[in-house]
């Protein structure tokens, strides 16, 4: 596998980069409908024959644009995983997971806002909540732990990533008024808690 980074690579990168922060840009500006080839290529200074070397049309700039989105944030959950090897969490420590889920959401911020926002695609939303529940799986996973689960783990895993989906969706909605830090924290104290406890209710206790 070749692992060089060619000045020849470095311009592809660099015009594909180019071109993908300028849909971003049309988009947050008049929608992705009324966007034109013609109007990205002008944005990101390239001709058209050089968006259509790398591109078959708008829709497959966007296509690809969240797909690599998504990819990064899988390799970022994979590279944390044999960081967190205890089972242990401290309730003043966000847990490392929730930080590079908001670190990264935070850091294409213009994205997620596109997404969530401006075109609303559910495809796009059930494909990052696959992506966390693919994480929550692995997490676990390494976890080996040999008592059985008080709840399945299929449930376990809707519920977690669904919630997690449905906190950061609203989050960037709500323009990142919190920080990534504070939003990891939080979550991290929920998750610690559980919700009952998160909102005053006592445990009775296990019922047999």
């Amino acid at each position: 596998m070749r692992t060089d980074f060619t000045s020849l690579d470095r311009r592809i990168y660099r015009t594909r980069l180019m071109i993908q922060e300028s849909l971003i840009s049309l988009i947050l500006e008049k929608g992705f409908e009324r966007i034109s080839v013609k109007d990205i290529a002008d944005h990101a200074n390239v001709n058209r024959s050089t968006f259509y070397a790398h591109y078959q049309d708008k829709f497959d700039l966007l296509d690809t644009i969240i797909e690599e989105k998504l990819a990064l944030l899988s390799k970022l959950f994979k590279e944390t995983g044999p960081q967190v090897e205890s089972r242990l969490l401290k309730f003043d420590a966000p847990d490392p997971y929730f930080v590079v889920l908001f670190n990264y959401m935070a850091d294409s911020a213009r994205f997620y806002k596109v997404m969530f926002t401006f075109l609303e695609q559910e495809r796009f939303k059930l494909k990052m909540q696959e992506v966390i529940r693919e994480a929550l799986y692995d997490r676990i996973s390494r976890l080996r732990m040999e008592q059985k689960l008080s709840v399945p783990l299929d449930i376990v895993l809707d519920y977690a990533s669904s919630s997690v989906m449905g906190v950061a969706e609203n989050w960037v909605k709500k323009d990142i008024i919190y920080s990534p830090h504070h939003m990891a924290l939080q979550l991290t104290r929920l998750a610690s808690l559980g919700i009952y406890k998160a909102i005053g209710m006592e445990d009775n206790g296990r019922q047999n």
